[in-house]
């Protein structure tokens, strides 16, 4: 048989003030209780102990994170200076204007799909890169590759520097995917950004 019953030691002075406000209610005193503990259970918030403590946890990690972004950006995600980024692209453009002739392509649009297909392959380049690149390489006029859109390559697992990989494995009829950024016969990013297209005739030298 389930209880009942609730035996419950209160204050004296408590007690009396019960029994007058269930007086002032016009019920029973067991009546009034009763209800007292319902709206009590009702009003209680519904969040586990467990939830608030997930819903904590996150608010912190959410402010660790924001503590830590501008360190690790400024670290390792450099800004290019204009004269930088117009190094670089027109390094691409020299180095593709290169390879369009000595390999004897029939068309642009032949070389193009056979220079992309060695940087596309990297996990962290989509249609947006190629067609930023491209864009960058066939219009004239057009604005180079930004800052924030080179620095998006380096998050890749399994090469950082995908345009340089792709143009030595292009060069060199490597195989695709294979990161070449250890190579230290082939001008680095930082060399390329710094002297742009007339780093070009030393490597066809």
């Amino acid at each position: 048989m389930k209880r009942t019953q609730l035996n419950v030691s209160i204050d004296p002075k408590l007690l009396e003030k019960i029994k007058e406000s269930a007086r002032i209610s016009g019920k029973s005193l067991v009546s009034y209780v009763s209800d007292c503990f319902v709206n009590q259970i009702q009003n209680l918030p519904v969040e586990s102990i467990d939830s608030r403590f997930h819903m904590i946890e996150q608010r912190l990690q959410s402010i660790e994170k924001k503590l830590d972004f501008p360190v690790y950006e400024s670290y390792v995600k450099p800004s290019f200076t204009p004269h930088e980024l117009q190094n670089f692209n027109e390094f691409i453009k020299a180095v593709f204007s290169k390879e369009l002739k000595r390999k004897g392509y029939r068309s642009m649009k032949e070389a193009w799909n056979d220079f992309i297909n060695h940087i596309n392959c990297f996990e962290q380049w989509n249609e947006t890169c190629s067609f930023r690149l491209k864009e960058s390489l066939f219009i004239e006029h057009a604005d180079p590759l930004t800052s924030e859109e080179i620095n998006h390559l380096k998050e890749g697992q399994v090469c950082p520097q995908p345009i340089r990989t792709g143009i030595i494995n292009w060069i060199n009829n490597s195989n695709r995917g294979e990161c070449c950024c250890s190579d230290k016969k082939f001008p680095s990013q930082q060399q390329i950004c710094e002297k742009g297209s007339i780093l070009v005739e030393d490597i066809y030298s």
